[in-house]
């Protein structure tokens, strides 16, 4: 199983544009529907990391998860961290994904839960991110 996602194209301070690796990743809703949303694909982030307001749009009580301080970049973030339902491709599989409890972070696919169901290639090259389950291999450059 293989799933490609291309990375996309942004606008950058440092940079005129950039190109960023982006994963089409579904949520699903306390009211059983799929929400889909684009977050980076970091491996340097321990967990996925969405905003307040997505957790409101899935109709999850942000407060009624596990809450927890995690630093990154911009200092520290409290979040709260909830087990649900994701869905990459047509993999669908429990995550933790921590919700912040304010709207200005990005929002971040990251190891916890994701990287050990993949092989998780970067190819900055073609600007792709190949995720591989089971028996295939990265590609060989």
């Amino acid at each position: 199983m293989r799933y490609l996602f291309k990375y996309r194209k942004e606008r950058a301070k440092i940079e005129k544009e950039v190109y960023r690796p982006v994963a089409g990743v579904y949520l699903k809703g306390s009211d059983g529907n799929w929400y889909l949303f684009y977050p980076y694909i970091d491996s340097g982030a321990d967990i996925s990391l969405f905003t307040k307001t997505d957790c409101e749009l899935l109709g999850y009580n942000l407060e009624e998860g596990k809450e927890h301080l995690v630093g990154g970049v911009s200092g520290l973030l409290r979040i709260f961290m909830h087990d649900i339902p994701m869905k990459i491709g047509e993999d669908v599989f429990n995550a933790k994904v921590g919700f912040a409890d304010r709207e200005e972070v990005p929002r971040l696919l990251g190891r916890m839960g994701i990287f050990k169901r993949y092989e998780v290639c970067f190819d900055e090259k073609d600007l792709i991110v190949h995720f591989i389950k089971e028996e295939d291999e990265c590609p060989e450059r």
